[in-house]
This record gives structure tokens, C-alpha cells and sequence, in this order.
């Protein structure tokens, strides 16, 4: 642990005593070669003295969570005694060895997994809000280190995402969805983009949440974006269509398809289809993630409606 870790690295004191205040601290990668992705994802209900942790990791062969290569889904632990920066739960450690920029994430599992992996950011931490009442940020990271799946052992070399929230986030949230929509090429190319779902088309929506585009290295919020189901599969999405203008006039454009696809169902409030995506761009091929996040009841409502609109 580094001493000096920055103030984002660790808890937030909770700026209200609403029972629903969380915080999070999410890490990912997705590795092409083996179309492998993971998420780590613990989540902090420090009024209520409780947490939960979920750890994935899935490839093309399945997307229900009871067939993915590796699950697991703990939920009312007790908050832990460590801060972030220095992380033990359930078998998960986060080390902070440098503030913002350098992690170590370190998950075992006993015969079924051990994860030893180093997230290095491209580049400066992206604030979305830094507000005590509600925040966001977000950091492409380099990824290095090893996966152990069973008796496979698999060298990760890819590129990630990690992301950090905290603000009020209530179970019995309905009515809502937003896609959260990115890729990485390098430290100099990158887009992320926030959008509601209204059927399967959606456009930029701003608030805690804010997206950017990153080109020859200088990065500038996202004016205004727009996303674009193709086509589905299992009720997934399979190809999407997306562009976007930012604050500096440049416009971009990315038409992908997903190499894999998971079913989570984060909590009782949220449900996402997290697809692993292989972006054509401005910029050439990249690969991302586009996350199409559901409250249940309008994914149930919903969902046939989708798949009819895209027969139409």
C-alpha cells in the first residue's frame, strides 16, 4: 500500500444515512485470444453495516452464470476493517501501489482459482464527479499476471476497465436502464459512453455519469452519443452501432460485435447483459465492453418487445 493513497483510492464517508448508500470498486479485463473476461465487484452498504462480493469470469461457451467458467456471488458480508487501498474479503485483496494509477489484485479460491494480477492506468484517472454526495470514475488500465482456472493456468496480457461509485443506490429501484458502452485502443485512443435504453436505441444521458473520447491523446467529454442494437442473441446484445460528439467538436463512430456474454444479475435492482465487444473504429479495431443495465421489472417487460422490434 502506498501511504500517500489519494482520497479516491479509499472509502468515502457516507454523506447521508439513507440505508441505500453504497459505494464500489470494479475491476475487469477482457483477453481476446481466449475471448476470457472477469469482474471483480465488491459492493459497500456501510449504513448497514454490510457488503456483498461478486467475482466472474466467463468465455464464448456460456452466458448463464450457473455454466460460466467461474462464479461466485456472496452477499450481507460484514464490512470489512481494511480501507480499499489495502482490501481483504472473502479472498479478494486490492493493494493501491501507486494513488490512481497501479493496483494489485489478488483473488484465491483454493482448487478452483487464483488470480494474481497488476492494473496499470493508460493515463490520468477520469472524474466524472468527485461530489460527497455522489461520484464517479473510470481508468482503462493495462492488465498483466496469471489466471489459474482449475488445472489451466492462463497468462493475462490484455487491456481492462475499473470504475468507482458511491452514492445512494436503492434495491428497489424500477423503471430504469442504461448502457454503458466502451473501447480501448491504447493511452491515446478510447471512448466511453453513457446512454439510456429507450428499446434499442439509446442516446447520451449526463449526471454522476458522464462519457469521453479520447484521440491523439487528448481527452474531452462526451456532447452528445447515440447506441444501436442490431441484433440480438438469447435476448443479448449481439451487434451495435455507436457514435458520439465531444466537447472539443470531434465526432466519432464504432460498429461492433460481441465475442462473449454474460448474464448478471449484480443485485436485486440491477440486471446487465456484460458483453466483451470487438469495436471496427476510427482508429482501426479495438475491443471494450457494453454493458446493457436493466432494472428487472423493465427487462421482463420488455425483452420480446427487443427482439420483435429488431424482426420487424
Amino acid at each position: 500500500m502506498t501511504a500517500n493513497s489519494s482520497s479516491l483510492d479509499r472509502f468515502h464517508e457516507p454523506a447521508t444515512d439513507d440505508r441505500w448508500w453504497t459505494e464500489t470498486c470494479w475491476f475487469s479485463f477482457d483477453q481476446p485470444g481466449h475471448d476470457l473476461s472477469a469482474t471483480f465487484y465488491p459492493l459497500f452498504r456501510p449504513n448497514l453495516g454490510v457488503c456483498s462480493l461478486a467475482v466472474y469470469l466467463w468465455d464464448a461457451s456460456a452466458h448463464e452464470p450457473w455454466r460460466i467458467r467461474y462464479r461466485r456471488f456472496l452477499w450481507h458480508l460484514a464490512m470489512p476493517d481494511t480501507d480499499l487501498t489495502e482490501l481483504e474479503l472473502e479472498g479478494l485483496r486490492y493493494d493501491c501501489l501507486e494513488p490512481d494509477r497501479r493496483y494489485h489484485v489478488m483473488y484465491d479460491d483454493g482448487d478452483e482459482l487464483a488470480v494474481d494480477l497488476e492494473y496499470t492506468g493508460l493515463r490520468e484517472l477520469w472524474i466524472a464527479s468527485d461530489h460527497p454526495k455522489g461520484g464517479h470514475t473510470d481508468q482503462p488500465c493495462s492488465v498483466v499476471g496469471t489466471v489459474r482456472l482449475g488445472d489451466e493456468t492462463i497468462d493475462i496480457d490484455c487491456l481492462g476497465m475499473r470504475d468507482r461509485t458511491w452514492s445512494p443506490r436503492s434495491d428497489n429501484r424500477r423503471g430504469g436502464g442504461t448502457g454503458y458502452t466502451y473501447g480501448i485502443g491504447s493511452a491515446d485512443s478510447q471512448f466511453l459512453m453513457l446512454t439510456s435504453l429507450d428499446g434499442n436505441h439509446g442516446a447520451h444521458t449526463e449526471g454522476v455519469f458522464r462519457g469521453y473520447l479520447v484521440r491523439d491523446g487528448e481527452a474531452s467529454p462526451l456532447e452528445s452519443a447515440s447506441r444501436r442494437v442490431l441484433s440480438r442473441h438469447n435476448g443479448a446484445p449481439l451487434e451495435l452501432e455507436v457514435s458520439g460528439t465531444d466537447q472539443a467538436g470531434r465526432s466519432f463512430e464504432a460498429r461492433g460485435r460481441s465475442r462473449n456474454t454474460f448474464a448478471n444479475h449484480a443485485t436485486p435492482g440491477s440486471f446487465a447483459w456484460m458483453s466483451m465487444f470487438e469495436w471496427d473504429t476510427d482508429d482501426g479495431v479495438v475491443f471494450g465492453q457494453d454493458q446493457e443495465v436493466w432494472t428487472p421489472d423493465m427487462l421482463g417487460r420488455h425483452l420480446r418487445g427487443l427482439e420483435a422490434d429488431l424482426e420487424a
